[in-house]
Formats: C-alpha cells, structure tokens, sequence
C-alpha cells in the first residue's frame, strides 16, 4: 500500500485551520492575541513555501553585484549614497516596486490587495 505525503504547504493550512478554529475560541482572552500571531506567522510561513518570493529580488541583486557579494542591505546603502541610481539601471524603480510587490504577496497580501485596488 502506497503511503501518500501531505505537503507541508496542506500541514500548515490544516494547522492554522485547526488552530483558529478549535484552540483559539477557547483560549482565556489574554491569549487569543497570541494564538492569532502565531497563526499570522503560520500563514506567512505557507505563503513563502508556495511563492518564490525572492526571484524579482535576486533578479536585481544577481544583475548589479555579479560576483554574488550583494544582498539587500548593500543595494540599499548604494542607493542612499548614489552610487546605484535609476540613471545607471534601467528600470530600478519598477524592479524595486516588484520586490516590494512579493514581499507584502507573502507577508501581507490584504495590505497589497486594498492598494491594488485603489490605484
């Protein structure tokens, strides 16, 4: 008999599920605030395994530092000193905005979705 794997992805829906719907309710109220993050950080945890979060990310850093010693500390300090600039890379501000656009997919997609919406 063939053993079939549950998905990480399906583990920490059913456990958010199973933590918001049957723990959190009964909680004494000084830890349902607790419970909640703990489910927030869950969900975050999920939509970082479904998403490849970091591509438009590594995209910029992998273009501008070759040799592979950027991250995103490094472009932002380059930035603020001038030494990276929008006249130097083509498309920058539309390349950050699409780090800043995976980011809240994951870490807040309703922030994301409401400003969307008003744009």
């Amino acid at each position: 008999m063939a053993v079939r794997r549950i998905s990480a992805e399906t583990l920490i829906e059913l456990a958010v599920a199973t933590l918001r719907r049957e723990l959190q309710p009964v909680l004494p109220p000084e830890r349902r605030y607790t419970a909640a993050m703990i489910a927030n950080a869950l969900e975050i945890a999920r939509r970082e395994i479904l998403t490849d979060g970091e591509s438009a990310r590594w995209e910029l850093i992998d273009h501008l530092y070759p040799e592979g010693d950027g991250d995103l500390r490094w472009l932002a300090a380059d930035i603020r000193s001038g030494k990276v600039s929008a006249a130097q890379v083509p498309g920058l501000h539309e390349r950050l905005r699409a780090i800043v656009v995976e980011e809240l997919r994951i870490r807040n997609p309703r922030l994301l979705k409401s400003r969307q919406g008003s744009s």
